[in-house]
């Protein structure tokens, strides 16, 4: 018979699992852009090409674990997804119940609920991957089965490149607390995928040499721009909502208050506060100096969900202690204050509530609708089954083509404005939005080349005063032989 406590939790952990069905099912679109496109085509290409499974910039760990979901669809993606992030809220509750603490089912809503991980679930990123493993960490943590916990941090750089400042926090854990064979625990992941690695593509320091990041920069091909210092803290209440935003700063100053005091605190407290200031600082650095391809974009703070609800469950706590709230009082604040979450998430996220079915959560992205039509034109004309270059990972998962053969689909990027190596009868897709920003080809280029053949033009169904031409699409066909 379970008790009260888990009792709440598990009806907390289904009631979730529900309200993100539902933000799925009014879902219209994805989030993430493109890279949840690219994500999710490169899980799926990996069985095709085995070099794939090795990826840094779709990482390892999250390709190796998603190879099989991805066979099943991009939907089937999505769904992985969404248990990613219900579970890491259950790992979380779980594991403070261990440790003695009451109503952490709460952990569950002011985890998922968290705004900018609200946002991206229904998406193809690695970001929800992320948030379990970290999660995970934190259970064992919890659990008191450190080494556990040590294991799987040492691969959260390969489920995304930042697990490595997780790491260097964990670490500063494990020096406070005397633990010192544990340290070299933490690099076993890393030991063992640079050791894969290097078997496979003979690249003895392959964990460095191969990390896009890192390639980006010491080679100078990549500007991600840069912005200011405070642009996280800017962006904070759409990033967090403003009641974990309100908590946070306060679990901050009561763990301040209790450090001078010499008063106790608790270790997954303090690894929360690592973990959260050494991820968020880390991330404010690098977007500030415009380095390793940072764009600062808001939804990478979606990792530092788990340590945002710890400390803000630990806030609420610290003040049903000071105030000596009897146990209903406490039930009654601490539902409250997790509806608030929720609802604060739907607001920020500008989501449909689950009453209103009709409309839609995700909106769709409007730079796909003319590629439906082009691939339509397409396979109406039979040229479906030619090599087509263009910029739309989407059109790839939509019109089930494999963007890693060049026999199947490419990218426009590929094209040698100097030296055209395109073979004849290849079929150009050119739009005003993706093949422009990304895959840096004017339409100039294309209309001006002899070797070129405009086949079909959709116009834009928008013309935007600042960019007419952002949703137009045109067809080539490349009629000469390089």
């Amino acid at each position: 018979m379970l008790n009260r406590d888990y009792t709440f939790t598990y009806s907390a952990f289904v009631t979730t699992l529900i309200l993100l069905f539902f933000v799925f099912l009014q879902s219209q679109g994805v989030e993430g852009g493109l890279d949840s496109w690219n994500h999710f085509l490169i899980s799926k290409c990996a069985f095709l090409h085995p070099d794939l499974l090795l990826d840094q910039w779709n990482k390892p760990v999250f390709t190796l674990i998603t190879v099989l979901i991805c066979q099943f669809g991009f939907n089937a993606l999505i769904v992985f997804n969404i248990f990613c992030v219900a579970i890491s809220g259950l790992l979380l509750a779980l594991g403070l119940k261990a440790l003695g603490y009451k109503n952490t089912w709460t952990l569950i809503p002011l985890t998922v609920f968290t705004p900018i991980l609200f946002q991206n679930t229904i998406s193809g990123l690695t970001e929800p991957l992320n948030v379990l493993f970290l999660s995970l960490v934190f259970y064992f943590w919890c659990k008191n089965q450190l080494k556990s916990a040590v294991i799987i941090a040492s691969f959260l750089p390969f489920v995304r490149t930042e697990g490595f400042v997780i790491c260097a926090a964990i670490f500063l854990m494990l020096v406070i607390n005397k633990e010192y064979k544990l340290i070299l625990w933490l690099i076993s992941g890393s030991v063992v995928m640079n050791l894969v690695g290097f078997i496979i593509t003979g690249k003895p320091f392959w964990i460095i040499t191969e990390n896009p990041y890192w390639k980006h920069e010491t080679e100078g091909t990549f500007e991600a721009g840069s912005g200011s210092f405070f642009h996280y803290v800017i962006q904070g209440r759409a990033i967090f909502g403003l009641p974990l935003e309100i908590a946070f700063v306060l679990s901050n100053l009561l763990i301040a208050y209790s450090i001078l005091y010499k008063r106790k605190i608790e270790n997954v407290v303090l690894l929360s506060l690592f973990v959260f200031w050494s991820y968020f600082l880390a991330h404010t650095t690098i977007y500030y100096l415009g380095i390793l391809g940072s764009h600062g974009l808001t939804r990478v703070m979606a990792v530092i969900a788990p340590p945002l609800a710890v400390l803000s469950y630990f806030v609420m706590n610290e003040f049903f202690s000071l105030f000596k709230l009897n146990t209903k009082i406490q039930f009654i604040s601490i539902s409250t204050f997790a509806l608030i979450v929720v609802w604060t998430a739907y607001h920020e996220s500008d989501y449909a509530k689950p009453h209103r079915y009709s409309e839609a959560t995700v909106k769709p992205d409007k730079t796909q609708k003319n590629f439906i039509k082009a691939g339509e034109w397409l396979i109406e004309n039979k040229l479906m089954n030619r090599p087509i270059i263009h910029q739309s990972p989407y059109f790839d998962v939509r019109f089930n083509k494999d963007p890693y053969n060049i026999e199947s689909s490419y990218r426009v990027w590929s094209i040698d404005q100097k030296s055209d190596w395109a073979a004849k009868g290849v079929i150009v897709i050119w739009d005003g939005f993706s093949a422009v920003r990304e895959g840096n080809m004017k339409l100039d280029w294309l209309s001006n080349n002899s070797d070129y053949k405009l086949l079909h033009t959709i116009d834009g169904f928008e013309k935007p005063d600042y960019d007419s031409t952002m949703y137009k699409i045109c067809i080539f066909e490349k009629i000469n032989n390089p």
